[in-house]
């Protein structure tokens, strides 16, 4: 297993997507981008993960915890970077 198929392998510096709205509350919804900065799956079921504007950098929820079933890791095939481009688009202004 790797970490594109067992999110408990996720990294710091990962890239994630959110794969459902449990998170509109907090202004996140499905298919948005962020970046793990602690992976706590093993002790409590989440990571902590910070999610930006990609065009202003401006912190859209910084520090919020994605239980480990929300989000995958984004990988580098093309699907994915469809993903990442469909994401970015959102904020072109």
């Amino acid at each position: 297993m790797n970490k594109y198929q067992n999110n408990a392998l996720v990294e710091e510096m990962d890239a994630i997507i959110l794969l459902n709205d449990n998170y509109a509350e907090q202004g996140l919804l499905k298919g948005y981008i962020g970046i793990v900065m602690e992976n706590l799956i093993e002790e409590r079921g989440f990571v902590v993960a910070d999610f930006y504007n990609p065009f202003t950098g401006e912190s859209m929820q910084p520090v919020i915890t994605i239980q480990k079933e929300d989000f995958r890791v984004i990988s580098g095939s093309l699907a994915d970077q469809k993903l990442v481009k469909e994401f970015k688009d959102l904020f072109k202004k």
